[in-house]
């Protein structure tokens, strides 16, 4: 799982489990949103940011976009969501969800691989931190 935030010159990633099936990719990046906006909301409260606080969210898997724009999922993905809406109501931030090509987006996409000498060329002076998933996201 790779999250990029380009006016932090910040990346994160997560090693996903080995034994996870193929299938389960749709849900990996639905993760790796959720993630997303917890980071973002974190970032915001630790700037500080008052007044009406604004998150978008670029993916290039079009079922994520359309399960956190229409909050509807099958249950599988709920845990997803609620986590998702958790935060937004906790830190009273608006979020929205773009979908953008994984060739337009080459620093999530090479953190998300794991090729951080690719994500470093792209963006000197990037930093990569390791992240933990929200737990509720993940049902615990």
């Amino acid at each position: 799982l790779g999250l990029f935030f380009p006016w932090l010159n910040l990346g994160y990633y997560c090693e996903r489990s080995g034994s996870a099936p193929l299938e389960t990719i749709f849900f990996f990046e639905g993760l790796a949103t959720c993630a997303a906006i917890h980071t973002a909301a974190t970032h915001l409260r630790q700037c500080g940011a008052a007044g009406p606080k604004r998150v978008a969210v670029f993916t290039d898997n079009s079922n994520t976009v359309g399960i956190f724009n229409s909050l509807r999922a099958t249950p599988g993905y709920n845990t997803l969501l609620k986590s998702a809406v958790d935060v937004r109501l906790h830190f009273d931030i608006d979020v929205r969800v773009h979908h953008i090509s994984g060739s337009d987006n080459r620093v999530a996409d090479a953190i998300s691989r794991r090729q951080f000498t690719a994500a470093l060329a792209l963006m000197p002076g990037l930093r990569i931190l390791p992240f933990t998933p929200p737990r509720d996201a993940l049902g615990a």
